[in-house]
Formats: C-alpha cells, structure tokens, sequence
C-alpha cells in the first residue's frame, strides 16, 4: 500500500503546487547509487494543493539547483498564496526542474 505522504514528480508532467510551510533540516533518505542511507539537509514544503485539489503532504527538496529557484520566496513566506507549477525533465543527477509562479 503507496501511503501518498510526499509529492512525486513524472517526468515532463507539470506539477501545480500551492505551498503552505517551510522548514530546512536534516533528513535520511537512501543514496541513489548505494542504495545505503545517508543524511542530507533539505528544504521541505507542507503542501496543500496538488493539481488542483486539496491535500496534505511534504515536498522534500534535495536538488541544490531546484532549491535554488525557490530561495527568493521563502524569505517572509513569500511562497504563500501563490500557485506554482514545477516539471521534471530527465533522470537521476540529470534532473532538471522549471518552475513557474502563478
């Protein structure tokens, strides 16, 4: 059974996220290539709309470009209230992220 706690991203399908909370902290999530786990500090959303509907789940950031591109709104919250829409493009280390804000 898939809980559907977190966010999850299919390539090159836009994603409409309406973010409500912040935090930047430590996490234990498994190394890609190992598979053993390791702790990485991440930028995690509480997320209350997906695609639309109401939710309640975490988006955990752990790419340093995509943190990057949301840096500016989170100073002051500036996130809240605004409707952003994230798409995925390639696998792996290759991952890229465009993000628009509505």
């Amino acid at each position: 059974m898939v809980l559907g706690n977190f966010v999850k991203f299919e390539e090159g399908t836009p994603k409409k996220l309406r973010l409500t909370d912040h935090r930047i902290g430590p996490t234990q999530i498994p190394d890609p290539i190992t598979k053993k786990p390791k702790v990485l500090n991440v930028l995690e959303f509480d997320v209350s709309e997906e695609d639309g509907k109401p939710i309640s789940k975490q988006w955990r950031v752990t790419s340093e470009k995509l943190a990057q591109q949301l840096w500016p709104f989170l100073d002051g919250n500036l996130y809240r209230g605004k409707l952003f829409t994230i798409t995925a493009q390639g696998k792996g280390f290759l991952r890229e992220y465009t993000v628009k804000v509505e």
